[in-house]
């Protein structure tokens, strides 16, 4: 089709330079140069209908597939960045603008932090103070349950003693009975040495003062030994018992009744293991307590307790009671 319309072009062409030679009366020379000007004319004008019909033939030439796959993903990309562009502006806007489309804005950010913070606050001293509450409730308990008065006889001196003799020192009470084949023996050399680490630790500490004084000296602690035995545990059982193991070890006994309340004033188990009434051992509790000048619980200590461990624990205790106290 195109090339039948520049053919046609040239036809009409030609026709009108020979009529245009036609028409002119020139002699041989000017023929010559006249058909070598339409030689050229007709050549400018077939490049001029060949660049014509080259155009045409482009612009009606259908576009591949990809040509409009390209263009789709232009606009996507074009359509998307437009969305970032927007987001970007509303995010670094001011905060009082009312463009601002941020799902979470600074108000609503610094509101939260501020919340959160005001509630972990709240919590952190509802926990200390709950603490602190069962601490104390806990020290009550335990001044309360452990100790008590006591009427027993005292074995050197075969006189009365209760807890108020006690008083003005630390001491360091066990329970336990005079025919014990081990564990009684054990404990008590274990008190014995205690008592003794004890003294050589408040001696050195009283001699390295610089202001010695009888407010700033630590009381002695003085060990005592409660029969819950006294049907076997006289008072002449229980003398030449103490003796052999510590000098300053108290004894002391007394009726069934009397032991029985001073042992369940301080809480401790004690059963007959038979019923015969002559060869028998009695099951008790291994324990000993630290009562404090007042005559108060302080602490207690069991088997598995050594003595130098001990001994530096109960120095702790009367130092910072003493202090407390004072």
């Amino acid at each position: 089709m195109f090339f039948s319309s520049s053919l046609a072009l040239r036809r009409v062409a030609s026709r009108n330079a020979k009529a245009w030679m036609s028409a002119m009366h020139t002699t041989n020379d000017e023929t010559t140069m006249v058909m070598s000007m339409r030689r050229l004319f007709a050549a400018s004008l077939e490049r001029r209908c060949a660049s014509t019909s080259t155009t045409t033939h482009k612009s009606f030439t259908s576009p591949p597939p990809s040509f409009f796959l390209r263009r789709r993903h232009h606009s996507h990309k074009q359509q998307h960045d437009q969305y970032l562009r927007r987001m970007m502006y509303s995010t670094t806007s001011g905060s009082g603008s009312n463009n601002n489309n941020s799902p979470v804005g600074w108000k609503s950010l610094l509101l939260l932090v501020l919340t959160g913070s005001g509630v972990l606050f709240f919590f952190e001293n509802e926990k200390k103070r709950r603490m602190k509450s069962i601490a104390e409730n806990q020290k009550g308990v335990g001044k309360a349950a452990v100790g008590g008065p006591f009427e027993l006889i005292n074995a050197a001196t075969n006189k009365k003693f209760t807890d108020k003799d006690l008083l003005g020192n630390f001491c360091l009470i066990y329970f336990g009975f005079t025919t014990c084949p081990d564990i009684c023996p054990d404990e008590l050399e274990k008190m014995s040495e205690v008592i003794d680490i004890v003294e050589k630790e408040t001696e050195k500490k009283d001699n390295s003062s610089n202001t010695p004084s009888s407010a700033n000296k630590i009381p002695p602690l003085v060990p005592v030994f409660i029969s819950i035995d006294p049907e076997r545990d006289t008072t002449k059982v229980v003398k030449e018992y103490v003796k052999e193991f510590h000098p300053k070890l108290i004894g002391l006994t007394g009726s069934k009744e009397q032991c029985a309340k001073a042992a369940r004033a301080y809480r401790v188990y004690y059963h007959k293991t038979n019923e015969s009434s002559k060869d028998y051992l009695v099951d008790h509790s291994i324990i000993m307590y630290l009562i404090d000048k007042r005559g108060d619980f302080v602490a207690f200590y069991g088997k598995n307790y050594e003595a130098r461990p001990m001994a530096m624990n109960i120095l702790e205790h009367i130092s910072s009671v003493s202090n407390d106290q004072k």
